[in-house]
């Protein structure tokens, strides 16, 4: 009987071995497709909020509800992306940021900012050691 099935073993394994192939290469593809859109979404509403804040330092009068109310859009759209696609903790450290008003007016809310983008920066991969003070000053710069 065993001999029987020897010589099946090496088409059976193929099988397998194709299965396990084509497994592992979609869960690779959709975390990496996954990563990518967390990404967009982040860096989408960072540039959103640097947007928003040179349009207040750096435009004429007339022209500033018109920029604003683009960024507002590029703003809204990236944090409905991040809702969709962020981590739980990116989440809840935007949230955070949400509740103490959104604005760098305080330490309280630039420290929530930084916090926030720190996560952002984790949840895509980026592990390396970062002060929050160097990531502050890039961002916010001196306050």
């Amino acid at each position: 009987m065993l001999e029987k099935i020897i010589p099946y073993l090496p088409f059976v394994g193929l099988i397998i071995g194709a299965f396990l192939q084509y497994f592992f290469t979609r869960q690779i593809e959709y975390l990496r497709s996954l990563r990518e859109l967390k990404s967009k979404a982040y860096m989408n509403y960072l540039n959103g909020v640097c947007e928003l804040a040179q349009i207040t330092l750096f435009c004429s009068p007339d022209k500033i509800p018109e920029k604003k109310s683009d960024s507002f859009i590029k703003i809204a759209d990236a944090k409905a992306r991040i809702c969709l696609y962020g981590s739980s903790s990116v989440i809840r450290s935007f949230s955070k940021f949400e509740h103490l008003g959104a604005t760098m007016n305080s330490n309280e809310q630039r420290n929530a900012f930084i916090e926030m983008a720190t996560k952002m920066r984790r949840d895509v991969g980026l592990r390396t050691n970062l002060l929050a003070e160097d990531l502050s000053w890039v961002l916010l710069g001196k306050y």
